[in-house]
């Protein structure tokens, strides 16, 4: 605590020196008002009551240098609570907190947590009930350390209900681990040359983009060509591309007849199909196919693409046979979030079916995973929980059934 010693903190905010901070917060640690709070830190052992002492204590003990306090804080909690042989996995979470310890009333007082994005975005960084419940009492004794009136009636409610939303999708597995990658690879187009020159709207507009799917699949150069295409359409614009395999790329503000492009298409083997929600109202679409096509043929491909836009065009569907034991729905894949899964015999037509009878409910489909291998198909589609899937279960799964078991 050397260089935090008597530094002050000209900011606007904090009313004390960083080590005069560090102590009141101790304090308010110790005299916990707040009874909701002071039941979660009574119910911690002995030995994490102790460890989220001497966090709370160094949190700032950063500050006074060149880099990033958080990060230097963290490093020096590490270092004391290894002299004082704390348990491995206690002085990882210390670091965690540290690290993370002006998150939550930044997220709490500055972003919308009704969203299940932000509230999954803030859990990433604390995935079990312990970890939320000290980040909660850590913020609870930082907040009041800095003076006052700074945790007030609304900062408290804030806090509690981001904390009790982070709860209810704590368990939410799958989603926590998918937003977590989307973390890392946000973390990793920070750095990315391209990335870094773009203005920063457009910098907030890639990672605003609601699909994780693209964060997932894609790299980080893709994914800024990908919006960047996206964010200047007017209507709708594509790529078709014809190397070793055909390839179909279409970014799209309008609605389009996608089962009617997969209808004309459907004499090709889809392999692949990635479908994305780059905004409210732009999706991004690509299709690979497995072969390649004449170069002749072309052209009646970019006809076919455009006519796609057109509901006029009439077309009859072949029915498919699927069985109920090939469909997997999920109404409680995430909060906003369920999903609808296929793992049936691969036949002509069965894709552009599929879409028809989701487009006719009007479902929308937020991203899809699409992978045939050994005549057999393996879609993943997630659905957004708009009031037109979970109530239409039983339509869906007598359409797609009609001529299964």
């Amino acid at each position: 605590m050397k260089k935090a010693i008597d530094l002050p903190q000209f900011d606007g905010y904090h009313k004390y020196s960083v080590d005069i901070h560090s102590l009141q917060s101790i304090y308010h640690l110790e005299n916990i008002k707040d009874n909701y709070i002071k039941n979660l830190f009574r119910s911690l052992d002995k030995d994490e009551q102790a460890m989220l002492k001497i966090v709370v204590y160094l949190h700032d003990s950063g500050k006074g240098r060149k880099r990033d306090h958080h990060i230097l804080g963290a490093y020096m909690f590490r270092t004391f609570a290894s002299h004082l042989n704390i348990n491995q996995d206690l002085i990882k979470l210390g670091k965690t907190l540290i690290l993370h310890h002006t998150l939550m009333s930044n997220v709490a007082q500055r972003e919308d947590i009704d969203n299940e994005k932000t509230i999954l975005k803030f859990i990433s960084h604390f995935k079990t009930k312990r970890a939320l419940d000290m980040i909660y009492i850590l913020t609870y004794a930082d907040m009041n350390g800095v003076g006052s009136d700074i945790y007030n009636n609304y900062v408290a409610q804030l806090l509690k209900k981001l904390y009790l939303n982070a709860l209810s999708v704590k368990d939410h597995k799958k989603a926590i681990n998918d937003t977590v990658k989307r973390v890392d690879k946000e973390k990793i187009l920070h750095k990315n040359i391209v990335f870094m020159r773009l203005n920063k709207s457009d910098q907030k507009d890639i990672l605003n983009i609601p699909s994780n799917f693209l964060f997932l699949r894609y790299s980080p150069d893709e994914i800024i060509s990908i919006a960047q295409k996206s964010f200047s359409i007017d209507k709708y614009d594509f790529m078709v591309t014809n190397d070793s395999n055909l390839i179909i790329e279409i970014f799209k503000s309008i609605n389009m007849n996608l089962s009617y492009l997969l209808y004309k298409l459907s004499n090709l083997n889809i392999v692949k199909m990635d479908i994305a929600k780059i905004s409210n109202s732009i999706k991004y679409l690509k299709i690979e196919f497995s072969e390649k096509v004449l170069d002749n043929e072309l052209i009646d491909i970019d006809k076919i693409i455009n006519d796609s836009f057109n509901f006029s065009k009439t077309f009859e569907l072949s029915i498919p046979i699927i069985n109920k034991e090939d469909i997997t729905i999920d109404c409680n894949h995430s909060k906003s979030i369920g999903s609808f899964s296929l793992n049936v015999v691969d036949q002509t037509g069965l894709l552009a079916y599929v879409i028809e009878i989701l487009d006719s409910l009007n479902i929308d489909i937020t991203s899809a995973k699409l992978h045939t291998i050994k005549n057999r198909t393996k879609d993943i589609f997630l659905i957004e929980k708009n009031g037109n899937f979970c109530h239409n279960i039983d339509i869906i799964v007598s359409k797609l059934t009609s001529k299964g078991l």
